[in-house]
């Protein structure tokens, strides 16, 4: 397997996880939340200095995200976690409250290649925390939520 594509069953189920985090981010919707949903392009493990998922976002959809985060506060996450044929299959669900007091949601679906987790399930374990990176394609400037509890992930 070709280290820097991820394995034939993301491929196979990425819909599904599409259609999954939809539901999620429908069901925050119906709750009264304001909901962000990332229509994730790739997903790449970073281990070094940032370590956690880095998480490509539509242009658009970041631009969303930057305005978001600058109005809001987030305070809890979220991680739904599904394994198979080699992937870790996760939606990703950070919540808080804007500047009025209303609840925030942002759903983010990610993937990472079994094996190639060790190695940030090990800097995550030890840091104590791990970090969702989302960004655009231009790689110019990056969202950064943080997870207090990295056994959600692995």
């Amino acid at each position: 397997m070709n280290p820097n594509t991820p394995p034939p069953v993301v491929s196979e189920r990425w819909q599904e996880l599409m259609d999954d985090a939809e539901a999620t981010a429908a069901e925050y919707n119906e709750q009264g939340c304001r909901t962000l949903l990332i229509h994730t392009g790739d997903v790449t493990p970073l281990t070094e200095v940032p370590f956690g998922l880095d998480v490509l976002a539509p242009g658009d959809e970041f631009e969303a995200l930057e305005s978001l985060v600058d109005e809001a506060t987030f305070d809890t996450s979220h991680v739904y976690r599904n394994e198979e044929g080699g992937a870790r299959f996760f939606i990703v669900v950070v919540e808080g409250t804007d500047a009025d007091g209303e609840d925030v949601a942002v759903v983010v679906p990610a993937f990472l290649d079994i094996a190639e987790s060790d190695s940030l399930e090990e800097r995550a374990t030890d840091a104590g925390v791990m970090y969702t990176h989302v960004r655009p394609l231009s790689d110019d400037s990056r969202v950064t939520f943080t997870h207090e509890d990295p056994d959600l992930f692995f």
